[in-house]
């Protein structure tokens, strides 16, 4: 077990990373050095080294301080309410701010940092079992065929809400847009599945 963190430490890390995140979104992940993170944070090295052991290291904690938790659908309403409420959900992390100014980073970051491309294909592995729980109700309701392929599944409900995010719909000024696009979304994957 560990020990918990004095609250000078919990101090000192959100400022690391808040400082990290800053320089990640305003310049880029080239900007993001131990030297620029001590003159923003105001945090000393030998501080930040013993909270994060590289640079790699720091970059993933950032991405994971702004990644949106995984949250598990409520299924007992039937198929199309538990989509609705992880599409929801998924609309609302994109809607968020801080998360909308760390997405891209994230983006451009999985193909030069295996640790954050790894990290990422956990978190999409963790999210797409919550969606494939939620997809099996659809199946056993008559809803949906079977079998459901989770990829193809992902890239058509989450797909959308993506770009959204990119071109700029997700960026915190306009959540009923997302809200109702997600809406949107699960008309049309259900309709497509009508006889």
């Amino acid at each position: 077990m560990t020990k918990p963190m004095s609250p000078r430490a919990a101090r000192s890390r959100a400022r690391i990373l808040a400082a990290a995140t800053d320089l990640l979104v305003e310049s880029g992940a080239r900007s993001v050095t131990v030297d620029a993170v001590e003159a923003t944070s105001g945090v000393a090295k030998s501080t930040l080294y013993r909270h994060f052991s590289s640079r790699d290291d720091l970059l993933v904690a950032v991405i994971r301080s702004a990644l949106p938790d995984v949250v598990d659908a409520d299924v007992a309403d039937g198929f199309e309410p538990a989509l609705r409420q992880l599409l929801a959900l998924a609309a609302e992390a994109f809607a968020d701010p801080h998360w909308s100014r760390i997405f891209p980073a994230v983006l451009s970051l999985r193909t030069s940092m295996p640790e954050l491309d790894e990290f990422v294909a956990a978190d999409k592995a963790a999210r797409q079992l919550t969606l494939a729980r939620v997809l099996a109700v659809g199946v056993a309701e008559g809803v949906l065929p079977e079998p459901i392929d989770i990829d193809v599944a992902t890239n058509v409900l989450v797909g959308p809400l993506v770009l959204a995010a990119i071109t700029g719909a997700g960026d915190g000024t306009d959540a009923t847009a997302l809200a109702e696009l997600a809406d949107y979304v699960v008309d049309r994957f259900v309709a497509s599945f009508a006889v």
